[in-house]
């Protein structure tokens, strides 16, 4: 009895390292019902790599956090669980959640950067690996993200058009009317001289609405070395923020 008792501990133990090992890959979360992904995941055998600006957690330099696998997150909460299911290249997790395993290359390098968002960015790219932006830096950061619209976003603003270039600020579709308001509040803190305006613009953001938003944020009261560009290196897919040389 003693004997099949630690036979079926070990089949409950093997079972569960077979599905750990499953999770190994680069996914992208999708809701039913929602064509666009809503979350990147990159897994490996010993960390959790998560979007930090979907979760709002991390360094935005590292774009996720790294996590010990026990703190994985499957459905929403920093625990490992066995509470979900494979079918073929889908991790299923519950009802309305579910994962796509991803080939690990250049397209979803550049896709994971529109993760969450209402807009699809590509941004600027370069062939430097070292960044104008002091990674050691603790700053106060503002980020404002400009593209074109999704699908799903196209839903929720029929009257707009797919082919310009918008700008989101927090979890909204704006104007330029409103960045004054957005980064104001800012500027106002004592670390003002500190503060970074992190901008993640799809690289065929047209040269005058580029002017229009570095107008808005420098009759705010910032100064133009304050404002940093999203730019990658699609060649090592590294990425960093540099200051305007577009």
């Amino acid at each position: 009895m003693k004997n099949i008792v630690l036979f079926l501990i070990f089949l409950l133990f093997a079972s569960c390292a077979n599905k750990e090992k499953q999770l190994v890959g680069h996914w992208h979360e999708y809701e039913k019902g929602n064509d666009d992904f809503i979350n990147c995941h990159k897994i490996t055998d010993s960390t959790y790599f998560l979007n930090a600006y979907t979760y709002g957690s991390g360094e935005p330099f590292k774009r996720g956090i790294e996590m010990k696998k026990t703190e994985i997150a499957i459905g929403g909460d920093y625990f490992f669980s066995s509470d979900f299911t494979f079918d073929k290249n889908q991790l299923i997790v519950n009802d309305s959640i579910y994962w796509i395993k991803q080939e690990d290359n250049l397209k979803t390098f550049i896709d994971d950067f529109s993760a969450g968002l209402l807009v699809n960015i590509h941004p600027f790219e370069t062939n430097l690996t070292e960044f104008d932006y002091n990674k050691s830096e603790k700053p106060l950061e503002i980020i404002i993200y400009i593209g074109t619209l999704k699908r799903s976003t196209l839903t929720l603003y029929k009257d707009y058009n797919t082919k310009l270039h918008y700008i989101q600020l927090n979890d909204m579709i704006s104007s330029i009317d409103d960045i004054r308001s957005f980064v104001i509040p800012a500027c106002t803190l004592n670390s003002t001289k500190e503060d970074k305006i992190l901008l993640h613009l799809d690289k065929e953001t047209p040269v005058e609405l580029i002017n229009q938003i570095e107008a808005e944020i420098l009759n705010s009261g910032y100064k133009r070395n304050q404002m940093y560009y999203l730019t990658i290196n699609p060649n090592k897919r590294v990425y960093g923020y540099n200051h305007r040389n577009l």
